[in-house]
C-alpha cells in the first residue's frame, strides 16, 4: 500500500481512531493485525518471506539469550544472520548470481546451454527488514538490549506498518519497549505529528514526483539531449530521490507519532552539509549508523592504524553501493563515495589546507562546502540512477554502468541536443521547502517552527497540502517511492 494513495488515506482514518478506541492491551493485537494487512496489500505471497524473517530471527535471539554455552550462542547468531542474508541473495541477488555461474561456465546467451535466470520480482522492503533482524539479533547476541517479551512483540517490531518497507531501519532499543505499554492521544503528538505528515507529502507529492518526468525523458533517451540536461537533469535527481525518500520518512515518523511512538530521525537536512562525510550523518542516517556499527566496527573501525582504517572505510560504502543492487554501476558508485570520503579525510589532515581555512571567512567555507557536497552527491547519481538502454544508432542494449559512463562523458564533454528546463513552479516549490528546512536547521529559528506547530495554521495548511494531494491521488496514478526497489 503506497502511502501516497486514496487506498492508504482511508487504511489511516480507520486504523488511528480504531486503535486509540481499543483498550490498551489490544492496541498491539491491532497494530499487528493492520501491519499484515498493509504488507499484504503489495502481494499477499509476500507475508511468509516476513513471516519467515521473524520466525528464523525471533528463535535464534531466545535460543541465544536462553544459552549459557557461548559456542551455542554464535550457532544461533549464525543461524538468524545467514537465514537473513539468504533471503536477500536469492531474492535481490539470484540474477547476478546466474550471471557469474555462466561466466564460470563459459556459457554465452546463444548458447542452449545458458541457463536462465528465475524472474523473481523483488519483495517491497525486504532490505530493510532483514537488516533490522540483524541487528536485533547481533544486539542480543552482544548483551547490549534484552530478548522480547514474547515472538507476538517482535512480530509487531518487525512488521510495524509505517516504517516496514522504506524505513527508517530501527533497533530493537529505538522501538520494541513502546510495545509493552499502550497510548493515549495526546494532542502535541498529533500536531508534530501531522506537521511531519504533512511535510513528507509535500516533499514526495509536490516535489519529488513533480521533478520525476524531467529526469526521466533524460535518462530514458540520453543522446538526445545537450550536455546541460545532463546536469539538470542529475542535480535535479537529487533533489528527486530526496524529496522521495525524505518524504517517506517522514511520513512514516508523522503516523507513528500521532499514535505515540517514537521514530528516530532519518533525514537531518542532508543537502546543508559541508563535506561528504557530514553529509553520510546526515542522509538516511538509520542504515549509515547501521553501516557504521554491523560492518566498519566490526571490520576494526578507527582503532586499527590509519591505513587499515581507510580500508575498512571504502569497504563499508562498496557494502552501502552492494546494498543497493548487485550491478556494477551501484558497486562503482559506493567506491566513488569511498574515495571521496577517504580523499576528505586526507585533504583536510593538511596543514596548509588547516591554516587556510583558519584565513577564510566562515560563510564562504559554508557556502563552498555546501555546494562541493550537493555537487559531488548529484555527480555519483549518474550511476546510480542508469538504467539498460538500447541506443538506437547500434541497437546495442547497453549496460546501466555502460549507461551511466555515457551520460558522464557526455555531461563533461560538450554536446549538442534539446535542452530541457523545468517550469519556474517547481522551484519556488523547492526554494519554499529549503526556508522551512533552513528554520529547522538554526536553533534561532526553530522559534517559527514550534510555534507554527501550536497555532491553528497548521490545520488550514495542512488542509490544503492533504486537499492538493488527494487530488492529485484521484486523477494519477501514484508514483511508487524510489527507494521501494531496494
Amino acid at each position: 500500500m503506497l502511502f501516497n494513495s486514496l487506498h492508504f488515506f482511508v487504511f489511516i482514518l480507520i486504523v488511528i481512531p480504531v486503535f486509540f478506541l481499543l483498550p490498551e492491551r489490544y492496541q498491539r493485537y491491532w497494530l499487528l493485525i493492520v501491519s499484515f494487512y498493509f504488507y499484504a496489500v503489495f502481494k499477499f505471497i509476500y507475508i511468509f518471506l516476513l513471516l519467515y524473517s521473524i520466525i528464523i530471527s525471533y528463535v535464534s535471539i531466545y535460543y541465544i539469550d536462553k544459552s549459557k554455552d557461548i559456542r551455542i550462542k554464535k550457532i544461533f547468531l549464525w543461524i538468524g544472520v545467514i537465514g537473513n542474508l539468504l533471503v536477500l541473495l536469492v531474492f535481490k541477488y539470484s540474477v547476478q548470481l546466474y550471471d557469474i555461474l555462466n561466466f564460470l561456465l563459459g556459457f554465452e546467451p546463444c548458447n542452449k546451454e545458458y541457463i536462465q535466470p528465475p524472474n523473481i520480482i523483488l519483495p517491497m522492503g525486504i532490505s530493510f527488514y532483514c537488516l533490522q533482524s540483524i541487528s536485533a539479533i547481533v544486539d542480543v547476541y552482544r548483551g547490549l538490549v534484552e530478548k522480547p517479551k514474547n515472538i507476538l512483540y517482535y512480530a509487531l517490531y518487525l512488521s510495524f506498518f509505517p516504517q516496514l518497507v522504506a524505513g527508517p531501519i530501527l533497533r530493537t532499543k529505538d522501538l520494541l519497549e513502546q510495545f509493552y505499554h499502550g497510548k493515549k492521544f495526546d494532542l502535541q503528538n498529533f500536531r508534530s505529528g501531522l506537521f511531519q505528515v504533512c511535510l513528507g507529502l509535500f516533499k514526495k507529492t509536490l516535489i519529488a514526483d513533480q521533478i520525476s518526468p524531467y529526469v526521466d525523458q533524460v535518462f530514458s533517451a540520453p543522446w538526445e539531449y545537450h550536455s546541460i540536461s545532463m546536469w539538470i537533469a542529475v542535480f535535479l535527481f537529487s533533489l528527486q530521490i530526496y524529496g522521495d525518500f525524505a518524504g517517506y520518512s517522514d511520513i512514516a515518523i508523522g503516523i507513528a507519532r500521532i499514535m505515540g511512538y517514537d521514530l528516530p530521525q532519518n533525514f537531518n537536512r542532508p543537502f546543508f552539509s559541508k563535506t561528504m562525510g557530514e553529509f553520510w550523518r546526515r542522509w538516511h542516517i538509520s542504515f549509515s549508523s547501521w553501516l557504521r556499527d554491523y560492518v566498519y566496527i566490526p571490520l576494526g573501525g578507527s582503532r586499527v592504524h590509519a591505513f587499515r582504517m581507510y580500508v575498512n572505510l571504502f569497504l563499508t560504502m562498496l557494502i552501502s553501493g552492494l546494498w543497493h543492487g548487485a550491478g556494477w554501476n551501484y558497486l562503482i558508485w559506493g567506491g566513488l563515495h569511498g574515495m571521496f570520503l577517504l580523499g576528505e579525510r586526507l585533504f583536510l589532515s593538511i596543514q596548509f589546507i588547516k591554516r587556510l581555512g583558519e584565513k577564510l571567512p566562515e560563510w564562504l567555507i559554508a557556502f563552498l562546502g555546501i555546494v562541493y557536497t550537493y555537487s559531488v552527491f548529484s555527480f555519483t547519481f549518474f550511476l546510480f540512477r542508469a538504467k539498460p538502454l538500447v541506443f538506437p544508432e547500434t541497437n546495442f542494449t547497453a549496460s546501466p554502468l555502460d549507461v551511466g559512463w555515457y551520460m558522464i562523458l557526455r555531461a563533461l564533454i560538450p554536446s549538442e541536443g534539446k535542452i530541457v528546463i523545468p517550469s519556474l513552479q517547481y522551484f519556488v516549490l523547492i526554494f519554499a521547502l529549503f526556508i522551512v528546512e533552513y528554520w529547522m536547521e538554526h536553533e534561532d529559528k526553530k522559534i517559527y517552527i514550534k510555534n507554527f506547530i501550536k497555532s491553528d495554521y497548521l490545520y488550514i495548511v495542512a488542509g490544503v497540502i492533504l486537499f492538493t494531494c488527494l487530488t492529485i491521488y484521484s486523477v494519477t496514478v501514484s508514483q511508487p517511492f524510489v527507494y521501494f526497489q531496494f
